[in-house]
């Protein structure tokens, strides 16, 4: 689709009888801003913004930055399940014939296969996103699932303060979560 700007003031670029100075004010202008976090040129903020903004093209890789300093990065991004905008932080498939497990130790890593952030970078990622929630799916190859989100409540903190490492108390369990079903998408 094509939309053909309103005044001549807006038709800079679009033809010769209108030329730009130069590609930046062409840019500037804002006929070329793409959807954003579907390339590193208009990363988003998060997963959550891409999904609130209308620009999801459903699960799959986006381009972020958190810390909204002009070095995006590639993330994989859950935009169905659990009413979405989820960021993947951790990706492990035990029972493979060989994991290999990656630890990172800055956010920046997330885009990996097989990888586990350490408590510092999700200390550092928590500090840019300010996130409230985490989501937990595990699958054993005997088909037993476990799927979770820390409830919106002081118990849920503490799980996050926990594994983002804002503290070493573990948290109880009791009261921390709420049971999901895989395909369960809340409205």
């Amino acid at each position: 689709m094509i939309i053909l700007p309103s005044s001549d003031a807006d038709k800079r670029g679009w033809d010769s009888a209108h030329p730009a100075f130069s590609c930046k004010e062409i840019l500037d202008s804002g006929h070329s801003k793409g959807k954003r976090g579907w390339d590193s040129a208009h990363p988003a903020f998060s997963c959550k913004e891409i999904l609130d903004s209308g620009h999801s093209k459903g699960d799959g890789e986006y381009w972020i930055d958190p810390e909204k300093s002009g070095n995006p990065l590639k993330v994989s991004c859950d935009m169905s399940r659990s009413g979405g905008g989820w960021l993947l932080v951790s990706n492990v498939e035990f029972g493979s014939p060989s994991p290999k497990v990656s630890i990172k130790t800055s956010y920046r890593g997330i885009g990996k296969s097989h990888m586990v952030l350490q408590k510092s970078a999700m200390k550092e990622l928590r500090r840019h996103l300010s996130f409230t929630q985490l989501r937990f799916h595990c699958r054993k190859k005997q088909g037993r699932t476990f799927h979770v989100v820390t409830a919106s409540n002081s118990s849920g903190e503490a799980v996050v303060r926990y594994f983002s490492g804002q503290t070493d108390e573990q948290p109880d369990a009791c009261g921390s979560f709420v049971r999901l079903s895989w395909m369960t998408i809340p409205s």
